[in-house]
């Protein structure tokens, strides 16, 4: 029983010293944590008091981009697409600032505009050397139309279509095709031609002015290659107009060929000649070039005033009209010569789908149009545009087949047929081309920027 009770006393002292312990080693630690002196905290770091927003903005020198050396291949597929000399990164052209604080913004930039029949495009050569495509309510493309308000103001662009829904005849939506015309009669008001082109070309400098904080740049615009002195001087008269003094115009092929030698690095030999196929909303140019002591001469040019993009979505029109029509005939008239604000609406909206659907079908093989006031979906497949788009195509292939032949022996070698214009995406172009004169065609990144950044180069 002794020998129990020893027993019992040792193992009741060996679980007073495992509860005991733990508690005095936790203690002396806290302890000595205590008793050692404080470590200091890291310095935070030091930021420059943000400036008031009246003050103005401190230039930073942006790094120059490296040195071109090739056409850059895009995520979206294998093909290897002819484009402008790349940028570190996307840049929005409010953020643009200069090397040199103490250099005006504008000087060095150029700004080249490629004033087209129904859209037109900008971009901003900067001081620094990037070219950047001015933007227009988020878009690089900016509708020619011009709208004539009740109080003589002049609207442009996306609004300028705007406003037309409620009053069209106070639109004009090509004033290029106006150039000889002198006056425009806008709901009952005429206006000047160079005041209606000037109006389109204030918005672009505009823009550019904001880019650049204000400052002017340098100003090159665009006309087709067989423009005569009237309609250049008329062109001159709406920069003028618009706010510039001393602009350079230079023919659209010209500024199409600058830029494929000089940025995309497109090598032609003396004596070589180019094909440039310009296939725009409005119209379409075949243009042929001729290398001649360092510059590229216009050998031959042929254009087409009636043939472009849009006459391809009233083709597809005409194509949705027969579904329709045999449909609902009322119904459809009422799209076709809309009576009502909300009837002009739908078929606004209409003609934007057709559009649309146009150019989803230059990349895929078939979508859905939305036909309103019927509340219908129709399902276009790209055979369909093909077939509406081939006797307009055929159109523009002939013109460039009558350009070379105009040139003579100049062109008995081409060097290269390069297509530019918004409308020339369509894989019919790039096809029927290739089966009528044997050149496989280049296809750009970017068509319809080509001809403003050789205006800006």
């Amino acid at each position: 029983m002794a020998s129990i009770g020893l027993f019992q006393l040792v193992l009741m002292l060996l679980v007073l010293l495992l509860i005991l312990v733990p508690i005095l080693v936790v203690r002396r630690r806290a302890k000595a944590r205590r008793a050692s002196p404080a470590r200091p905290s890291p310095p935070r770091p030091s930021f420059p008091p943000a400036a008031p927003a009246s003050a103005a903005p401190v230039a930073a020198t942006p790094v120059s981009p490296a040195p071109y050396s090739g056409p850059a291949t895009p995520i979206s597929g294998p093909a290897t697409p002819i484009s402008a000399p790349p940028v570190a990164a996307p840049v929005s052209p409010a953020a643009v600032r200069f090397p040199d604080p103490a250099m005006p913004a504008g000087r060095g930039a150029h700004l080249g505009i490629d004033f087209g029949t129904s859209n037109t495009v900008a971009v901003l050569r900067t001081a620094d050397g990037r070219h950047l495509p001015l933007l227009f309510d988020g878009s690089p493309v900016l509708p020619s139309a011009v709208f004539a308000a009740d109080d003589g103001r002049l609207a442009v662009g996306r609004d300028a279509l705007h406003l037309a829904r409620t009053a069209p005849e106070r639109l004009e939506p090509a004033p290029k095709r106006c150039i000889d015309d002198g006056h425009l009669l806008l709901g009952g008001d005429e206006h000047a031609v160079p005041a209606v082109i000037g109006a389109v070309l204030a918005r672009v400098l505009t823009e550019a002015r904001r880019t650049l904080d204000g400052a002017t740049p340098a100003v090159t615009v665009t006309h087709p290659a067989a423009w005569g002195p009237a309609r250049r001087e008329t062109l001159l008269a709406a920069a003028e107009r618009a706010g510039v003094a001393a602009a350079e115009l230079l023919p659209e092929p010209v500024a199409a060929a600058r830029f494929l030698t000089r940025l995309h690095g497109t090598v032609v030999a003396p004596g070589g000649a180019i094909a440039v196929y310009d296939f725009g909303a409005g119209t379409f140019d075949a243009t042929v070039l001729v290398h001649r002591g360092g510059r590229f001469d216009v050998a031959a040019t042929e254009g087409l005033g009636d043939t472009g993009g849009r006459d391809i979505d009233a083709a597809l029109l005409d194509e949705v009209a027969r579904v329709y029509a045999a449909r609902d005939a009322a119904t459809w008239q009422r799209l076709e010569r809309p009576a009502t604000a909300a009837d002009r609406r739908a078929r606004w909206t209409l003609l934007d789908d057709v559009r649309n659907a146009k150019e989803m079908l230059s990349r895929a093989s078939s979508t859905l149009l939305y036909v309103p006031l019927f509340d219908d979906e129709l399902l276009l497949a790209r055979e369909q545009l093909e077939a509406v788009a081939a006797p307009i195509v055929e159109r523009t292939v002939a013109a460039t087949k009558s350009a070379l032949w105009t040139a003579g022996p100049a062109a008995s070698t081409v060097a290269a047929v390069f297509l530019v214009g918004g409308a020339s995406r369509l894989p019919l172009a790039t096809t029927a081309l290739h089966r009528a004169i044997g050149v496989t065609p280049t296809t750009l990144e970017r068509p319809e920027t080509v001809v403003a950044e050789g205006a800006a180069a």
